[in-house]
């Protein structure tokens, strides 16, 4: 059990807004560059000079989550004798972090290397930007998120959608605790339980299910995964679309399963992806009592630092679509 013996429900519900304040701070600093000119950032300040523009706000957005979490969950961590370490798509940029943080906040971030090896009983998976693509053109699918790690189990989350200025947060069952996913417009400060709606409101046929999909533009292999037909069998892609309401790219796996958890989609499948741009939603997701596995039915494993497949879907649709993927 570990520091789970620890964890009491203030411990808890303040790990929880340790994320939410976390992923706030992340997409309000991300919006000061949405669809506005972004530049490259020069060799002064990254490893190596990037090629996408908006790795500037990726990195600015991950400094801002990194900067908040050292506010909200470090005195957290401090109560139970602990700390916790970081792990971002961008904290390769070794030098920009460096230069950017105090030593006490630097340490506590980790090349994918150490942190898949490190047996730290608390970790951070951040991803700045998800759906950077969508950020870079203007298209208002993307979103900063956050999951915690505690003992090796992938247990809090936290996802904020900037453009419409709404918080999902969700944990999954420890101690006592039952899981938990709400849904926060900011603005209106109402609250909606995720978990309560799916549960009345999860009976709706494959074919009356949206699919959301993400086609990768840095692996042709994998696309052609999904594409290729045979003489014997119509496409992946072909099937789920003949079987479903519909097939919408979202290309970005947490915006995919953020609409889960809302139940405007049905599913979220993606051949090739990061352990960052899966783990927040996984855990909302599957909160709201829907599966997460790889195309192998087996559970995402977060303990290396490998591309993984990744099928999230509502429960009752699960076993149908794993069918379609797996043509069986």
């Amino acid at each position: 059990m570990g520091l789970f013996k620890k964890i009491t429900r203030n411990i808890w519900n303040n790990c929880q807004n340790a994320l939410v304040q976390s992923v706030i701070a992340g997409g309000t600093t991300a919006m000061q560059y949405y669809r506005r000119p972004l530049k490259c950032l020069d060799e002064t300040e990254t490893a190596s000079v990037t090629k996408n523009p908006s790795t500037i706000a990726d990195l600015h957005a991950t400094l801002a989550i990194i900067h908040s979490l050292d506010d909200y969950l470090s005195p957290i961590t401090a109560q139970i004798g602990s700390d916790y370490y970081c792990l971002a798509e961008e904290t390769h940029y070794v030098n920009y972090f460096k230069n950017k943080l105090p030593e006490s906040v630097f340490r506590k971030i980790q090349s994918p290397e150490h942190f898949f090896s490190n047996d730290s009983s608390i970790r951070v998976i951040i991803d700045g930007i998800d759906g950077t693509g969508n950020f870079l053109r203007g298209i208002p699918i993307f979103c900063s998120a956050v999951a915690l790690f505690i003992n090796e189990q992938l247990c809090i989350s936290a996802l904020y959608d900037p453009v419409h200025h709404v918080v999902y947060s969700a944990c999954l069952p420890v101690n006592s605790f039952e899981s938990e996913a709400w849904e926060w417009h900011i603005s209106s400060n109402h609250r909606i339980d995720l978990v309560a709606s799916q549960t009345q409101d999860n009976t709706l046929p494959l074919a009356q299910e949206a699919i959301g999909i993400h086609l990768t533009r840095n692996n042709p292999d994998k696309v052609n995964e999904l594409l290729k037909q045979s003489h014997h069998s119509n496409s992946i892609l072909e099937n789920l679309s003949r079987a479903s309401a519909g097939i919408y790219a979202f290309n970005s796996g947490h915006m995919a399963m953020i609409n889960i958890a809302r139940g405007a989609l049905g599913a979220y499948v993606n051949n090739t992806t990061h352990l960052w741009d899966i783990a927040a939603g996984e855990v909302l997701v599957r909160a709201c009592g829907g599966n997460v596995t790889g195309f192998d039915k087996n559970a995402i494993s977060y303990d290396a630092n490998d591309r993984v497949s990744v099928i999230a879907a509502r429960q009752h649709i699960y076993e149908t679509l794993m069918r379609i993927i797996r043509k069986e």
